[in-house]
């Protein structure tokens, strides 16, 4: 599995029911998708958005995402 595939915000949580335990794994958003929000949120908040529906600032952001993961993996 690729770091970008990873869970952003992984957690675990054990429990007992009935003398029976109970592993819940919760993962979320991916590393990378969690990036690619991040850097979506940071474009659009520079107010040069006026949602025209392309998908010019989803692709910019995406590649953001990738290029923070390639750069980590350093």
């Amino acid at each position: 599995m690729k770091n970008g595939e990873h869970p952003a915000f992984p957690f675990e949580v054990e429990c007992e029911q009935a003398n029976t335990v109970i592993d819940l794994k919760f993962q979320g958003l991916t590393k990378r998708e969690y990036f690619a929000a991040i850097a979506m949120q940071g474009f659009l908040s520079q107010g040069g958005y006026h949602g025209q529906g392309d998908d010019v600032t989803a692709k910019a952001a995406v590649r953001q995402a990738d290029a923070l993961l390639k750069e980590l993996e350093q």
